[in-house]
This record gives structure tokens, sequence and C-alpha cells, in this order.
């Protein structure tokens, strides 16, 4: 009896425990930037598409990431994203480009790759700033590199330490690292190396 007694107590805790704990709140990774401005000038006689985003493996998931220190990251445990964070940035690009995915079936004579290295609340100095860094890069439609890669890193500051604050300064980081495309897909170098390609 005594066990039973031990057992069910235990039980008990653990349900207790649970109901004590807040839900997990659910953000939307999203484009705080002006309007899309549609199909870069420099690539308007060609059939610009995007290729979805791939994510290095600690990025590709729905929750949210912070770091205390250089070299470590973390995830919040009772925050996430709607959706994985390289999905919802193809689709932010794909809309601010005016440019179907690869998906869409439509085929290319560009196609823009890119990667989202890393997006996270760095909470090293409070209350932190939300770092976002992507490469990208064009290929043709034999497949080779047009111009050359790109790096485009942003940082944010976070007006809290906290998931909503960081979420805010994710979403602006994310129009500045989207306004860092388009004008890199603007720019004359890269009208010259899709000239020539």
């Amino acid at each position: 009896m005594k066990r039973f007694t031990a057992i069910l107590a235990l039980m008990l805790t653990g349900c207790m425990g649970t109901a004590n704990l807040p839900p997990v709140k659910y953000y939307v990774l999203s484009d705080a930037g002006p309007a899309p401005r549609g199909r870069p000038a420099a690539l308007k006689s060609r059939v610009l598409v995007v290729q979805a985003t791939s994510v290095s493996a600690f990025y590709d998931s729905q929750r949210l990431v912070y770091s205390r220190a250089a070299g470590e990251r973390a995830y919040y445990q009772f925050a996430a994203w709607t959706e994985q964070p390289g999905r919802a940035f193809s689709e932010l690009l794909s809309r601010r480009l005016d440019a179907p995915s690869t998906s869409s079936g439509v085929r290319g004579d560009l196609v823009l790759r890119t990667r989202l290295e890393e997006l996270y609340h760095d909470v090293g100095v409070r209350p932190g700033a939300v770092r976002i860094e992507v490469s990208a890069e064009l290929i043709d439609g034999s497949g080779r590199l047009v111009g050359e890669r790109r790096r485009f890193t942003r940082s944010v500051p976070a007006g809290e330490q906290n998931a909503a604050a960081a979420v805010a300064a994710a979403n602006r980081a994310i129009a500045e690292v989207l306004d860092d495309i388009a004008a890199w897909l603007e720019s004359p170098k890269a009208t010259d190396s899709v000239a020539r390609s």
C-alpha cells in the first residue's frame, strides 16, 4: 500500500507540475520592411526563380534560438515560430523579389540560392540583439555560378530580453537582409555578370 501511495503521489506531482507550465507561444516570421518593390530591374529580361532556402541543422526547427555566450546556442522553452525559418525566409524572399519559387514549376534563366546560416537572439549583453546571416548565390540555367557568392549579416537590437522582443527584432533583421539581397541583385556588378552569362 505504501508503494502504491508513493507512485500515486509522484504521478499527481507530475500532473500538477505540468499544469503550472506556461503554454508555448507561436510567432510569425515576417518582413517588417517596405512593400515589395518587384523584380530587380537588372533581371527584368530574365526569369528569376527562388530556390527553397537551406538551413544549417540546428536552425532547421520551429524553436526560437538564443545565445548567452559566444559559441553557445540554446532553444527558448516556450517560444516557437509558426513555421521553420528557412521555409518562411524563402517565401518572404520570393514575395519581395516578385519571383516564383522553384517548386512552382516555373523554369528560370537564373536561380537564386540562399542558405540561412544563423538566426538567433544574442543575449550575451542585455537586452541583446538578433543576429542573422544569410549566404546567397545566382546560378544560371546550366548550373554555373553567376558572379560571386555573397554573405549578408545583420544585427538588430532587441528592446527587451524576451522572446517577443526577439521576434520583433528578427522581423526587422529579416527585412534588412531582404533589402540587402534586392540591392545586390540591382547592383551594376550583378547586372554585368548576368549580361555576360
